[in-house]
């Protein structure tokens, strides 16, 4: 049975490379590529049995995990793994939080990525990361959201209107990240978030 697989990358060299090692990995395959999130919809919506989709999260036509979102919505059980160059444990929980079956990073070695791709294929979850982690820090959904709107400089009552939530909800949250970033402002504390991949733009 042909398995069908869906790399969704805006690069070129690196749909190529993802090509040839997918070839190594499983047998018989055929292999689908989108070089933007509007033809990676377009590609989903065009075959219906698509096995697996490679999915880079900064490509054209999405920003941060949005384009994550919207797929798992719209194709809740599509095996999907998320291949890129942001692998802290920060970003790498979010991605699965939304509905990422596994992540690999882009700095795995091709051996890697091959077993890697063997074993999801095989029924097991696969997080492959770059290099070794820090433990990363545990936010809420609420603080996450709250976190990402004070990096746009969003005052706390913009946030509470954003959220639907109280100015003093917002005020507690903040001073919550603050205390979790160990930093003095909200510059400092978003810049710090970014840093550590819990904001992706």
């Amino acid at each position: 049975m042909t398995v069908k697989v869906l790399v969704s990358d805006d690069h070129e060299l690196y749909r190529d490379g993802l090509r040839r090692l997918l070839q190594e990995a499983i047998a018989d395959i055929e292999i689908l590529e989108a070089d933007s999130f509007p033809s990676t919809q377009q590609a989903l919506f065009k075959h219906n049995d698509v096995s697996l989709l490679l999915l880079d999260i900064h490509m054209p036509g999405t920003r941060g995990l949005e384009g994550l979102k919207q797929i798992k919505a719209d194709y809740p059980v599509l095996p999907l793994i998320v291949v890129s160059s942001e692998d802290q444990q920060a970003s790498i929980r979010q991605m699965l939080e939304l509905g990422a079956d596994g992540f690999i990073s882009k700095t795995s070695s091709k051996a890697i990525m091959i077993a890697g791709v063997k074993k999801f294929m095989a029924g097991e979850q696969v997080i492959i990361t770059g290099e070794e982690q820090t433990e990363a820090l545990i936010l809420s959904p609420r603080q996450i959201d709250t976190l990402e709107l004070m990096a746009k400089g969003l005052s706390n009552k913009e946030i509470a209107e954003k959220l639907g939530i109280s100015p003093a909800t917002v005020r507690e949250y903040v001073s919550d990240i603050l205390a979790l970033f160990q930093s003095t402002n909200r510059t400092q504390a978003a810049l710090k978030a970014r840093q550590a991949g819990y904001i992706l733009d």
